[in-house]
């Protein structure tokens, strides 16, 4: 219908068996008057369990649409819907699992009761003024991720959200802490904090950024059962001996700072780990030879260990990399200096050696130098830049 303009809702109840709606080109019909009775259909008491497809995209910009599919809501650059939605009764919305909202610039707040409680994953990326207020209520919320978004939060309170179980927030410039009045977390299992500058304080004591200092002394208990953890940037971890990581942890990511790598004894005996990457000061380090005899920590269950960024490394020292018993990968990314190998040899539990921007260790693999081929020989499978030479 390219002649239609305008679009009114009687206020008694419509469309009461209305299930999917498309709207193509119509180029006359106004958007600002289109949404919102979109929203009071879709929203409304009466509709909500019926609506099970509604797709809106504006065909002058291609990063403008709105998705409802079942059970998951996405909405991209529409500030008027974002607005429309969370002001409308959304929570009513009980099948629905999922919400993505991204590019909205506009200021919405996310106050309490307005999302779905049986709600499991909610993403907000790229959205600045969204406001997320404290929740009063309890959600079952799974998956909460933040992506340079709410530059008005400061603290996030993980009270709401018992079941949290993967925490990921990026580029929140305002935020100083998360927090929780009553420990432990025990659902919580994935945990990544990056690009907060601001960010100082964990559950009670401390967590990861460059202001950081110190890890919490109980964190053992107050994460029980968290399985993954990425703390690098923060330079003064190192020195807070009596910080005790999470006995559960499977994958670790340590560096970005010399203090931090040199010596890891600070981790402390983790049983259950079977990944770690260790990610070095790129041109900045000083670090010549690595890892120096003594300084890792007992690792029974590491498969594997990735080695990242070490730009001035000349030497791999294998007597210690031989503590680690379980090794099965060993993975060494960008240390273009890296030439020799001291000690006897490679872990024989390895299975898989590889090497990727790592020019003069490579190419002695490559010509399976005398020096270094007599301590990687036993290895199944080596790999130099993603290809297999043995």
């Amino acid at each position: 219908m390219p002649c239609w303009e305008e679009w009114h809702l009687p206020e008694s109840k419509a469309f009461p068996w209305f299930k999917s709606l498309r709207i193509n080109g119509c180029a006359m019909l106004q958007g600002d008057m289109v949404n919102p009775v979109l929203m009071r259909i879709v929203f409304s008491s009466s509709n909500v369990s019926k609506v099970r497809k509604l797709e809106i995209e504006d065909l002058e910009t291609s990063d403008k649409e709105m998705r409802l599919d079942g059970d998951r809501l996405s909405i991209s650059g529409f500030e008027c819907l974002v607005e429309c939605a969370f002001k409308a009764r959304i929570h009513h919305l009980t099948s629905l699992q999922q919400i993505h909202i991204s590019y909205c610039s506009s200021v919405v707040s996310l106050g309490s009761n307005c999302l779905p409680k049986s709600l499991q994953m909610l993403k907000i990326d790229r959205c600045r003024q969204i406001e997320l207020l404290q929740q009063q209520q309890k959600y079952d919320l799974v998956d909460l991720q933040i992506e340079y978004s709410c530059d008005s939060l400061t603290s996030l309170s993980l009270d709401a959200f018992p079941n949290l179980e993967n925490l990921r927030i990026i580029g929140c410039s305002n935020l100083e802490s998360v927090s929780m009045s009553e420990p432990p977390h025990a659902a919580l299992q994935h945990l990544s904090i990056d690009r907060c500058d601001k960010f100082m304080s964990f559950p009670q004591e401390g967590l990861a950024t460059p202001n950081l200092e110190a890890l919490p002394r109980d964190m053992n208990t107050l994460l029980p059962n968290l399985e993954s953890l990425d703390i690098r940037g923060s330079p003064n971890i190192c020195r807070s001996p009596e910080a005790d990581l999470p006995p559960n942890l499977k994958h670790l990511g340590v560096g970005n700072c010399e203090e931090q790598v040199r010596g890891l004894s600070w981790m402390g005996n983790l049983d259950n780990l079977t990944y770690l990457m260790i990610v070095g000061d790129g041109r900045e380090s000083r670090i010549k030879s690595y890892p120096e005899v003594g300084s890792l920590p007992h690792l029974p269950s590491l498969i594997t260990l990735e080695l990242w960024f070490f730009n001035n490394l000349e030497t791999l020292e294998c007597n210690e990399l031989l503590r680690l018993t379980s090794l099965q990968h060993l993975h060494i990314v960008r240390c273009d200096k890296l030439k020799n190998m001291e000690g006897e040899k490679l872990p024989p539990s390895l299975l898989l050696l590889q090497l990727d921007d790592c020019h003069s260790l490579g190419e002695d693999c490559k010509s399976k130098h005398q020096q270094i081929w007599s301590k990687i020989s036993h290895i199944p499978t080596i790999k130099v830049d993603d290809r297999q030479i043995y």
